[in-house]
């Protein structure tokens, strides 16, 4: 008896160590590139048995390097990584896919592997080509000086169903690339949506990249009605190609050179207290790089890029429809933030200048990632604040006739006096009347994130490492949700027909209650729907991601703390930060704008996403948008008795009645990690695509590559392609 309790004890002690080593090796931003298909454990509840369909979350998981996030701060080498502390929206996508139509529900993970991914695996840390050919992560994207720009589609899904399919396929977005078509089946890429040669890049002309800098929108419209998706390819205003050539030149060319005069120039600079001394003295060196880097010096008579704006249309068959776009006033659309997102009513395309600074000027934010000195000092001078309104453009769907060259995009007379990253819209627009319902994270940048270097606001502390590289979404004001009733007649915002919800609830006690802190992801019922239009949006149902000491640094403290729509004080901002407000989900009654359900998750338990999926048998009893489940990708903490947090990756399932419940189900796999998901979509089936229209890899780029002129460059390409691209896809 005593030799077994002597055993037991020695089993349970090395089983005990062996738990809290597996528990302190999952941080935060804890997330698997592995690609698995496996079951998915219930653990909690009971899985409702009238839940159907396809579930499909979208993120971002590091690169070829890292093996997954975080990103590690030390190479394979031992030397310092270029990629540690890079924004984490900066990596490969993943779809993770929930099968809930089996007898038991599927999990499914895949990588999209664009020709570009294949481009960087060639080229990646530890390679031959790793150098100047290599892919870097430059601020929020990824380059390289001879390849070009990653379309890493780790955003957004959409379901389509083209004429004449009965299955249809998901479309895959990122905001600087080409959408792709996955097979549902498999999440297989089948064809991008249109040629590499019918996107306008933004990259400029003297530049011989094949892949090249397709700006576009993250979200994509596909209407069930006429079949087709829309969306935009366009470059910002004019001022975001300033120093863009000779940049790239010099990056191209001289590059040890340009990086030590930069980086002397920073260390100099970068703590300056004369800010407007700053600026003068690192515009100056831009505007004279060719005397101040050596080497072969930048031909400033080389072509320069130009601004432009189009809108897309796409059948699924065949080449885009394309039209450029101008104001009513015959002027270009310039677009001085970003087109991250879409509308659409039967009548109407809705465009927008989203809060989100995903465009040129930041797709060099540092040219050195490594070099900390340099991005501290890039920081400080080119990050602005984020417009506090929002410009909407409509165009007139019935103008959208093929053999037109050109149509009008009407510009609103006043923006909307919120500034918006998401919205939707009821697809109805009786009298021409526009409803849009806005997310307005007021005074807050999502394009910002957090770095090795920033401090906490509240007491100047460096931020806790666990949180480098997520978004730097700590809470300047309260968030908003709008209801916006737009004119298309007199281009008017009608404000007394509109109307905003803006609740910081009890936020001062331990139950808060519905809330608009930091409102991020939504749902609602046939969102994103290839079958249904929404006549009318009922119901909404939100996340809202409360706030986070070590999310609200410094720099974008002093970056809002002037915000001109300000509900909160200052001092209110910091009191709430430092409670550390818990995520939780609200539902909102639309007609009435009033918040009718509410559930509040327990401290450090994140919910990454949410998806509403109807009820495969109605209940009549049920109005039909409430008549379903909310299905979310959560992110678990459990503290360790040694100190700290450990995290986990589940799914929970809510009754759409009733989330005041709590969740009803929730599941697991063990091989699935994620720290952070993007946007989420559904659709009923997952069976192999009817496409039959698909653009083949050789063919797509060989006609890219047979465009550029440099001859040399050309035969370097093409036995690069012939090497690493296109058996992957023959």
């Amino acid at each position: 008896m005593i030799l077994k309790k002597i055993w037991n004890a020695i089993l349970n002690f090395f089983k005990k160590n062996s738990e809290i080593k597996a528990i302190q090796g999952e941080p935060l931003l804890k997330a698997s590139r592995k690609e698995i298909t496996g079951e998915l454990k219930i653990i909690e509840g009971k899985l409702p048995e009238d839940i159907f369909g396809v579930f499909h979350v979208s993120l971002p998981v590091g690169t070829v390097n890292s093996e997954g996030l975080p990103f590690p701060e030390k190479t394979e080498e031992g030397k310092n990584n270029p990629e540690f502390g890079s924004p984490i929206m900066n990596g490969d996508g993943m779809v993770i896919q929930v099968n809930l139509n089996q007898s038991s529900p599927e999990v499914k993970t895949k990588l999209m592997k664009t020709p570009c991914f294949y481009a960087d695996e060639a080229t990646k840390q530890g390679t031959k080509h790793h150098g100047l050919m290599g892919f870097h992560n430059m601020g929020i994207t990824r380059m390289s000086m001879v390849f070009g720009s990653r379309n890493e589609l780790n955003t957004a899904t959409q379901p389509v169903k083209f004429n004449g399919q009965k299955q249809g396929s998901l479309m895959a977005t990122y905001d600087v690339g080409r959408p792709y078509l996955l097979d549902p089946k498999s999440l297989e890429i089948i064809t991008p949506m249109g040629k590499s040669t019918e996107w306008m890049t933004a990259e400029p002309p003297m530049v011989p990249w094949p892949f090249g800098i397709a700006q576009t929108s993250a979200h994509p419209v596909f209407d069930p009605l006429t079949k087709e998706v829309y969306t935009v390819n366009y470059s910002r205003d004019k001022g975001s190609f300033t120093h863009m050539e000779q940049t790239i030149h010099h990056l191209r060319h001289n590059k040890e050179s340009f990086k030590d005069k930069l980086e002397a120039l920073a260390h100099k600079l970068v703590d300056h207290p004369d800010h407007d001394h700053v600026n003068e003295e690192v515009k100056g060196f831009f505007t004279n790089l060719n005397h101040h880097v050596d080497g072969k010096p930048h031909d400033n008579d080389e072509p320069k890029g130009d601004v432009f704006m189009f809108l897309l249309a796409w059948d699924g068959n065949g080449p885009m429809k394309r039209w450029e776009l101008e104001d009513q006033t015959g002027d270009k659309l310039a677009i001085y933030e970003c087109m991250h997102q879409l509308g659409i009513t039967e009548d109407f395309i809705i465009l927008t200048d989203c809060s989100f600074k995903f465009a040129m000027d930041l797709l060099f934010d540092n040219p050195f990632p490594e070099s900390k000195v340099i991005e501290r000092l890039i920081r400080r001078l080119s990050t602005v604040k984020m417009e506090a309104f929002t410009t909407v453009y409509l165009v007139k769907r019935k103008d959208m006739d093929p053999s037109k060259e050109k149509l009008t995009a009407y510009r609103l007379k006043e923006p909307i006096p919120l500034e918006t990253i998401h919205y939707s819209c009821d697809y109805a627009n009786p009298d021409g009347v526009i409803t849009l319902y806005g997310v307005h994270n007021a005074a807050t940048c999502i394009a910002e994130w957090v770095r090795t270097f920033d401090k906490r606001a509240l007491d100047n502390k460096p931020v806790d490492p666990n949180y480098y590289s997520l978004f730097a979404v700590g809470s300047m004001d309260i968030s908003r949700l709008g209801k916006w009733r737009i004119d298309s007649n007199s281009l008017e915002v009608l404000e007394e027909k509109s109307k905003v919800l803006e609740e910081p609830g009890k936020w001062k006690e331990d139950v808060i209650g519905p809330n608009t802190w930091t409102i991020v992801l939504y749902t609602y019922r046939d969102i994103l729907s290839a079958d249904k239009v929404v006549p009318t949006i009922k119901q909404f149902w939100y996340v809202s991601d409360g706030t986070d000491s070590n999310l609200l640094t410094k720099f974008v403290y002093n970056l809002y703390k002037d915000y001109p729509h300000r509900d909160l004080s200052l001092d209110d901002i910091k009191e709430a930060t430092k409670r550390e407000l818990p995520f939780s989900i609200t539902r909102v009654n639309l007609e009435t704008m009033e918040t009718e359900d509410y559930y509040q998750c327990a401290k450090k338990t994140y919910i990454r996403g949410v998806h509403f999926i109807p009820r495969k048998t109605p209940d009549p009893s049920i109005p039909e948008e409430l008549d379903g489940y909310l299905f979310c990708p959560v992110q678990v903490g459990t503290e360790i008795p040694e100190g700290g947090w450990t995290y986990s990756s589940e799914f929970w399932v809510f009754d759409a009645t009733s989330i005041s419940k709590g969740p009803i189900c929730k599941m697991k796999n063990e091989e699935v990690k994620f720290g952070f998901t993007l946007h989420t979509s559904w659709m009923p089936e997952a069976d192999t695509t009817e496409q039959s229209y698909k653009i083949p890899v050789r063919e797509d780029y060989e006609e890219v590559i047979e465009g550029i002129k440099i001859k040399a460059d050309t035969k370097f390409l093409e036995d690069f392609f012939e090497k690493n691209i296109y058996p992957h896809f023959e």
